[in-house]
């Protein structure tokens, strides 16, 4: 049996953004995609300067870590991401896992992750090496780690990998969860996923330099290929290209134009070539309204241009046969602002129910690609 991803979310580089601490216990919930008896965990040290050691790192089917199987110390160098040794440690699709990483000495991290929906993945972070942090339920408060990219286990048979890329329509994880959830149930123990979302990241353009946390926004999608071919995949699902019409409004300092519609066709036609170069599908959504935090009637200055070439990039996307037209589902009735029940408040970002909702209207397209072989 070969090894295989049973949950993998990539971190991304926070070198302009780092994190110190004197000591670091974190506490990493994860719920596997595939079933199998043994497990290896996936740490990176991909963008740090030093070599980063965790004193102890388990494993346990309880948050309190009671019963814990231990991984053992693991020291991970700069530029480098290690499976650790396999440890006897049965992982079932569908069933939380909960992994620690303790480091006793100070050190600084920079390869990192987060998410907002807590019900796939989540974490817990603190300050003291002898204490198993809590994790938060809340889905408005940002869970982040680091240096911890998923496990990988031994399924029976072989599952299909699907790439689930973009922004933070991605990262937050709110799109995921509803997604995985359909995919838990139409395709248990057949189906994996890895998720490639950067919140700020954009389709053509790489991230601005100018401020925080713009820097952090990651290198453009058509990229970001390796991310998604490195391993073979059956389809990629991209939620992206929003960013690229509003970040030069929200940040003026950056002083970039907003893009022609023109220049976005083409960066979609260019990840959609890339793709089926490697044998993989695109489904890409329309983009819902793209608004600055506000009072949502008015359009403030630079607003009324993106969405009008929001909108004439919609009736391209709308004709392609790789795209699905979401955006008038997710949209108020009287605005063009999200529906109050998929705004996470912001009139940017879904909320839980928002991301279930674009899942479940892309999820036909998903699921005919899954089933065709």
């Amino acid at each position: 049996m070969e090894w295989q991803s049973a949950y993998y979310q990539v971190p991304h580089d926070f070198s302009a953004y780092p994190f110190s601490y004197p000591q670091l216990s974190q506490l990493v919930k994860v719920t596997p995609f595939l079933s199998g008896e043994t497990t290896r965990l996936m740490m990176t040290n991909h963008y740090g300067k030093a070599p980063l050691t965790f004193e102890r790192v388990a494993i346990a089917n309880q948050p309190t870590m009671a019963g814990a199987t231990e991984v053992g110390a693991v020291t991970i160098q700069p530029g480098q991401t290690l499976a650790t040794t396999p440890v006897d440690f049965q992982v079932e699709a569908g069933r939380p896992v909960y992994v620690l990483m303790v480091a006793e000495r100070p050190q600084t991290y920079y390869d990192y992750t987060c998410t907002f929906e807590p019900s796939w993945v989540n974490a817990g972070v603190a300050r003291q090496a002898g204490k198993v942090p809590r994790l938060n339920d809340r889905w408005r408060v940002r869970k982040s780690w680091f240096s911890f990219a998923g496990l990988e286990t031994q399924p029976t048979q072989p599952a299909t990998v699907v790439n689930l890329t973009g922004d933070s329509l991605v990262e937050t994880g709110m799109l995921a969860a509803g997604l995985f959830t359909l995919s838990q149930r139409d395709f248990p123990n057949a189906v994996t996923w890895r998720m490639t979302g950067i919140s700020g990241n954009r389709l053509a353009l790489a991230a601005p330099t100018n401020q925080l946390p713009e820097k952090t926004f990651g290198p453009a999608l058509v990229d970001r290929l390796a991310d998604l071919v490195t391993v073979p995949a059956k389809l990629t699902v991209a939620s992206i290209g929003g960013n690229d019409l509003l970040l030069p409004v929200d940040n003026p300092g950056g002083d970039e134009p907003i893009p022609s519609v023109e220049s976005l066709v083409q960066a979609f036609t260019n990840l959609k070539s890339g793709l089926a170069a490697h044998g993989q599908e695109l489904i890409v959504p329309t983009l819902a309204p793209l608004r600055l935090a506000g009072e949502p009637t008015l359009f403030q200055p630079g607003e009324k241009e993106v969405d009008q070439k929001r909108r004439t990039l919609n009736q391209w996307l709308g004709s392609q046969p790789w795209v699905v037209d979401t955006a008038p589902q997710l949209t108020a009735p009287h605005a063009t602002v999200l529906a109050p029940e998929n705004d996470f408040g912001d009139h940017l970002h879904l909320s839980p129910t928002g991301g279930r909702h674009l899942a479940e209207l892309l999820w036909p397209r998903i699921k005919g690609a899954l089933m065709n072989n």
